[in-house]
């Protein structure tokens, strides 16, 4: 999702026939990620102990964000592969539209980064936040910078930036991206600090916390320790992975870009821009399947659902 992605695709002549494929695709994962994502939201907050649990926090901030992604953003998407043109043809619409894809997007992708650097603290570093103070400066502060400096860097580069916007209407996503991104110091700053560089620290320290987990399951024999810190590690894994699995190309490609071969996978660029969409998409089931709480409940549901059923066919 980063600039040279962004120009790559607009300056890219697609088939037309790929618009309808993609308009299917969209939909048919649109829906069910909303519902989804709803679905978990409404539980996480009726339930206090997975509303209060300090693992469940950045869960909820990505999933809100994501909602919105999938509620605004990815419609818009929609009825452009629908109709090839951006509707309604408003300027506030592309404005919004760039601030929630890339802002939220990029949003997602830090607060992931800081999920999997958090773990290690909550499981293997507890006594640093055993108390309300220690809390509010090692979880409550860093959420809210993070989140409160990235929403205000977006707003400034694509609601007030230095220099002026051009819109396209009979483009996808308005034609090319955001002014700023000409902007190196601007590009940069997107380019690396929001994209490359959590990428790859999601999947070092991924991959740290499932090696510190194996080897302190061999360390210390705690079963019950040792099945809830798994839990929080699949959890943390596949979230990672949903994400990994279509951005990681995107970072590779784009490093190799800014060592100088601009033009290596440029054919491959067009079909990775539009994967970087799914992990939105996904998101919403992979935690409903890796929080237990929620898969439980989905259990339940079910179980009453059949049991609704059921005496209903006896009568008949």
């Amino acid at each position: 999702m980063t600039s040279s992605v962004e120009n790559n695709i607009s300056s890219s002549s697609e088939d037309k026939f790929v618009e309808p494929l993609r308009f299917w695709i969209f939909l048919l994962l649109d829906i069910p990620a909303i519902a989804c994502s709803i679905f978990a939201l409404y539980h996480i907050f009726k339930q206090r102990k997975l509303r209060e649990s300090l693992y469940n926090h950045t869960i909820i901030l990505i999933l809100s964000f994501n909602t919105v992604y999938q509620l605004i953003d990815i419609p818009l998407h929609i009825q452009y592969f629908r109709t090839g043109a951006v509707r309604p043809t408003s300027t506030a619409i592309c404005l919004i539209w760039w601030f929630i894809d890339y802002g939220f997007f990029f949003i997602d992708l830090v607060l992931l980064m800081w999920t999997s650097f958090e773990r290690h603290l909550l499981i293997f570093h507890k006594s640093l936040v055993d108390n309300r103070g220690k809390r509010l400066l090692v979880h409550y502060l860093p959420l809210f910078v993070l989140v409160i400096s990235m929403l205000c860097f977006y707003i400034i580069v694509i609601f007030a930036p230095p220099c002026h916007n051009t819109f396209n209407f009979s483009q996808n996503y308005c034609g090319t991206p955001g002014c700023y991104h000409s902007i190196p110091i601007l590009a940069m700053i997107e380019r690396i600090g929001f994209a490359i560089v959590p990428t790859f620290l999601i999947t070092i320290l991924s991959v740290a916390l499932f090696a510190r987990i194996i080897w302190q399951k061999h360390r210390v024999q705690r079963n019950v320790e040792w099945r809830k810190q798994r839990k929080i590690t699949i959890n943390t894994i596949l979230m990672s992975s949903t994400y990994l699995c279509f951005d990681l190309p995107l970072s590779i490609i784009d490093i190799v870009h800014l060592s100088g071969s601009t033009d290596w996978a440029n054919d491959a660029l067009p079909a990775l821009y539009y994967l970087s969409y799914f992990p939105i998409m996904l998101l919403p089931f992979v935690c409903l399947g890796s929080i237990p709480e929620l898969r439980n409940k989905i259990k339940i549901l079910n179980l009453q659902q059949r049991t609704h059923i059921t005496p209903t066919v006896a009568h008949t």
